[in-house]
């Protein structure tokens, strides 16, 4: 089979997974991707569709096993560590969550969701000075997360506490 049927069959069995995925069958869209050639599927765009795929269907264990390989794979991505933490905290704990960021935010110091993940970690925790610190540096570091700060439900003793404005 030549390159251009092959590019054809992919891009409509692609076009199938998105159409899947817009129903809330994500099952069905996973499956569809799975038919994908292996290129395609390696292709970070799919990879990342697929993970949204696994959280949208409540698959942590998934999304966390292929948001780890994400992250390992492109360390200078922060949007992997929060992913691979965000699917941690749902399928293992809070603290496996914690110290994925932890690590994250030695190679990412200044990246705003790490700093913000980890102050929504450290809340639920119960621990509200870290919580406070991380919270408030990630508003330093992105203003538009400080709207957020006030709706997140991580954060609510943080307000309880009257330790975010």
């Amino acid at each position: 089979m030549s390159l251009l049927p092959k590019l054809r069959e992919d891009f409509r069995r692609a076009e199938c997974a998105v159409g899947y995925a817009n129903l809330g069958m994500f099952t069905d869209a996973l499956a569809e991707l799975e038919t994908l050639s292996p290129p395609m599927i390696a292709d970070s765009g799919v990879q990342e569709f697929k993970l949204r795929l696994l959280e949208r269907a409540g698959r942590w264990q998934d999304a966390a096993g292929l948001a780890s390989r994400l992250a390992s794979t492109h360390p200078d991505e922060p949007r992997w560590f929060v992913a691979w933490a965000f699917a941690k905290r749902r399928s293992d704990s809070i603290e496996t969550a914690s110290k994925i960021l932890s690590d994250a935010a030695s190679l990412h110091p200044r990246d705003p969701l790490i700093q913000f993940n980890l102050g929504c970690y450290a809340a639920a925790r119960g621990d509200l000075t870290t919580a406070q610190i991380y919270v408030q540096r990630a508003i330093e570091l992105d203003h538009d997360l400080e709207k957020v700060a006030h709706k997140d439900p991580d954060l609510e003793p943080l307000r309880q506490a009257h330790l975010i404005d």
